[in-house]
């Protein structure tokens, strides 16, 4: 079971990487919430068989965690850009709209 639900976790981490490249962050934020309830799960899980003390386990579950963090920081770097380009593209959008405007009201 914790083996499995690694996998799932980390599938749906690469997919939110593939999205962000591609700039569809509606669908990734929508596997992020499916990630968030594997990851609930999984910590369910590791709770449940680290009562049996099962270190394995847990250097699996903290390497996990800790490649999740490094997948996740970059693509809150490559989001925080996106959002900036995204603001400059408005920002020049509204100032062309306002030249037209005041172009159209000289004519």
């Amino acid at each position: 079971m914790f083996t499995l639900l690694s996998e799932k976790i980390r599938v749906l981490t690469l997919k939110t990487t593939d999205f962000v490249v591609n700039e569809q962050i509606e669908q990734c934020l929508n596997v992020l919430v499916e990630r968030q309830a594997l990851l609930e799960k999984l910590a369910q899980t590791y709770q449940e068989y680290s009562q049996h003390n099962d270190d394995g386990l847990s250097a699996e579950f903290t390497e996990l965690i800790q490649w999740i963090q490094q997948q996740d920081a970059t693509n809150y770097h490559k989001i925080i850009k996106l959002r900036e380009q995204s603001k400059k593209d408005s920002i020049n959008q509204a100032k062309t709209k306002k030249a037209i405007l005041h172009y159209k009201n000289l004519t």
